[in-house]
């Protein structure tokens, strides 16, 4: 008799086929079960029974939509995460937001001047150079206004005000004659250094003073200006104290050795007749001075006309002869004359003394 096959049995129960890919997943070839004789019989007319059993559904695939979305989630995780890092590398980009005096500055006279400020940090930056460019233009223009003393007060003391913190009192600070006008045509910063609370500038000024007969000279000046530098801007802070204009009249410098006389004396000869060609541009004349070679040459400043040449001195030794020699010349307009220093280069040899340069100031 023979055995009922697994497509028809009452029962409902259905053993897996061994070495199928899942558990319980009907249709796949494979080895015959372990209760099942290889070549039973199955129903009349169907060559293989197992094809009869209805397969059981595949796993749902996950939609193309939510893979889209977690890439797309990583990539911003990442990119927030690559802009903090380099957030967090760059320097500070605050800085002082104007050049020029601000009148939300504290009052200089009062604690927030020196306290630290409710978040903990001083109430002034570090004085960096391109700050302490700004305060040392600031400091300029200021003393500029400061030394400048007309008829219109009032219109002085705005200015000053626009350039000063607030509690500052310049009244009075510059006392003219009520015949006399003052004003600074020259003002030049000469250094800076910085202190608490903010720098202090040197600023070297001349100052004309203006009467009913005429200009006088007011004398070279120097004052130190003291300034605040904070992010909101700079300011003066107080008035200006007088300090040494920094020069030194009686400065000397090493004289260099000395050519032997009368190798000076006829490198100055030649130096000298080497600036008469060079203004008379007689090339042949330089190029004879030169040993048969014209030195290479500056010509004066474009416009400007000789009118004499002056004796050479010879400045250089006997291994390095130089000459400075004096040129009155004219500028392109006007009637007045200056002074004007050529340099000369020389070199002594088989050939005596040569010119292998000549600097007038100006292009070639």
């Amino acid at each position: 008799m023979r055995e009922p096959g697994p497509a028809w049995d009452p029962s409902g129960y259905r053993p897996d086929p061994v070495g199928s890919a899942e558990p319980g997943a009907a249709g796949a070839p494979g080895p015959t079960t372990a209760w099942e004789p290889a070549g039973a019989a199955g129903p009349a007319g169907v060559l293989f029974p197992e094809l009869l059993a209805a397969p059981e559904p595949a796993p749902p695939a996950r939609p193309r939509g939510a893979r889209v979305r977690k890439g797309l989630a990583r990539v911003l995780l990442w990119s927030l995460i690559t802009v903090g890092a380099v957030r967090g590398l760059l320097p500070d980009q605050a800085g002082p937001t104007a050049t020029g005096a601000v009148r939300g500055l504290p009052d200089p006279s009062g604690s927030a001047a020196t306290a630290v400020g409710a978040m903990g940090q001083p109430p002034t930056v570090p004085v960096e150079p391109p700050e302490r460019d700004r305060a040392e233009a600031v400091a300029a223009a200021f003393l500029r206004e400061y030394l400048t003393v007309g008829e219109d007060r009032a219109a002085r003391a705005r200015r000053l005000g626009g350039l000063t913190v607030r509690g500052v009192d310049l009244r009075r600070s510059v006392d003219v004659p009520a015949s006399v006008t003052q004003y600074a045509d020259l003002v030049v910063p000469a250094g800076s250094r910085q202190v608490a609370g903010g720098v202090e500038v040197t600023v070297v000024a001349h100052v004309l003073q203006a009467r009913s007969e005429g200009y006088r000279d007011g004398g070279t000046l120097a004052f130190v200006v003291p300034l605040a530098v904070q992010r909101e801007g700079i300011g003066v802070t107080g008035r200006p104290r007088p300090t040494a204009v920094p020069v030194g009249p009686r400065l000397s410098l090493p004289r260099l050795p000395a050519a032997p006389p009368s190798m000076s004396h006829l490198a100055g000869r030649v130096a000298h007749q080497a600036v008469v060609a060079l203004v008379a541009g007689d090339q042949a004349a330089l190029a004879r001075l030169g040993g048969g070679q014209t030195p290479s040459t500056r010509q004066l400043p474009p416009g400007w006309r000789a009118v004499s040449v002056g004796p050479a001195e010879v400045t250089g030794p006997a291994g390095a002869l130089a000459a400075e020699v004096p040129v009155r010349a004219r500028p392109p307009t006007g009637p007045v004359s200056y002074s004007l220093s050529v340099q000369v280069q020389l070199s002594a040899g088989a050939r005596g003394i040569t010119v292998w340069r000549i600097d007038g100031g100006g292009s070639r």
